[in-house]
């Protein structure tokens, strides 16, 4: 699925391996692309917060990350809590061992000037990443307007494709997220509403293949500490921190402060209520997998809760 595809797709990036059978059993590779919430591991990449043994490549979009861990070429991904849940439909047994961000108002409706109230939807071409976090959202506006899916005009369209098919008058609405949705305002767009009307919708996380835990158990410990101290690189020297993910993902530094301020971003404490039992992220998993399932039924407690684990938080953060 395609949470998030960017404009440019960045070259991968790869840190350098060590050898030995002990390195070997702890290698991990990971990829990531370069959404707002991802960018503590690039962070982390350039102050050399990571271990030598940590492999990762910044990918163009969800898709290639999950061909990537289909196809074996990587231990784990940053994907949206959807697109884990997709996956193991799939057939892929990922695991959750933490939550890189919340979406609070990154993800948007957009729509032209005839459209005042979600009703008036009703018959409208609508652009949305289908398979991708967007139509999760399209699905709840959907729901919150009374209407069907059948009433409405489907126009599949990637983010790299959405702001040219709006200029085009292909759109008279979209679903989108920073910093598109800024480029699409630009163009036209009005925001109408966005992911703070739809509270712990959206999760992005850090999935593992569950038969390479034990493997890479350790490393990966280091690698969510190297998250957390690129987290306070951000909270502690944020002018650096904008400049750096800026130029990285080649948009200006006003991009990527409206999309920080659109994410919740938790902390080491935050994660380990999040990865808990009975927490708002197992109660999300249990609300919208059955609509992944065309109703089908819910997963069981023990089932779900297996699904993620906060064993290999950090004791306490180094930051």
């Amino acid at each position: 699925m395609q949470r998030r595809t960017f404009l440019i797709t960045m070259p991968v990036a790869v840190a350098s391996l060590i050898s030995g059978c002990r390195a070997h059993a702890q290698r991990i590779r990971i990829a990531y692309l370069p959404w707002i919430g991802y960018e503590t591991l690039m962070l982390a990449e350039q102050f050399h917060w990571l271990p030598q043994t940590v492999s990762l490549a910044r990918l163009g979009s969800a898709s290639l990350s999950l061909a990537a861990l289909r196809r074996g070429e990587v231990d784990a991904a940053a994907l949206t809590l959807d697109e884990v849940m997709r996956a193991r439909l799939g057939g892929m047994d990922l695991v959750v061992v933490m939550v890189f961000d919340v979406s609070a108002g990154a993800d948007v409706l957009l729509v032209d000037e005839e459209i005042e109230s979600l009703g008036d939807l009703a018959g409208k071409r609508i652009g949305v990443e289908l398979g991708g976090v967007g139509e999760m959202l399209l699905d709840r506006v959907l729901a919150r307007a009374g209407l069907d899916w059948g009433e409405i005009t489907i126009v599949d369209r990637s983010a790299d494709q959405q702001l040219h098919s709006w200029r085009d008058g292909e759109l008279d609405a979209v679903v989108s997220y920073e910093p598109v949705a800024s480029r699409l305002r630009a163009a036209g767009a009005r925001y109408h509403l966005d992911s703070r009307d739809f509270p712990d919708l959206i999760f992005d996380v850090l999935a593992v293949r569950r038969e390479r835990l034990d493997d890479v158990g350790g490393v990966l410990t280091e690698v969510i500490d190297a998250h957390f101290r690129g987290l306070h690189h951000l909270r502690s020297n944020r002018q650096d921190a904008i400049y750096r993910i800026a130029d990285a993902q080649r948009i200006d530094e006003q991009a990527v402060t409206r999309a920080i301020a659109g994410i919740l971003l938790p902390d080491l404490e935050a994660n380990r209520r999040y990865l808990s039992e009975e927490s708002r992220l197992i109660d999300a998993i249990r609300t919208h997998y059955p609509h992944m399932t065309n109703g089908g039924e819910r997963p069981s407690p023990s089932e779900v809760e297996s699904w993620v684990t906060p064993d290999y938080l950090p004791t306490e953060s180094s930051a």
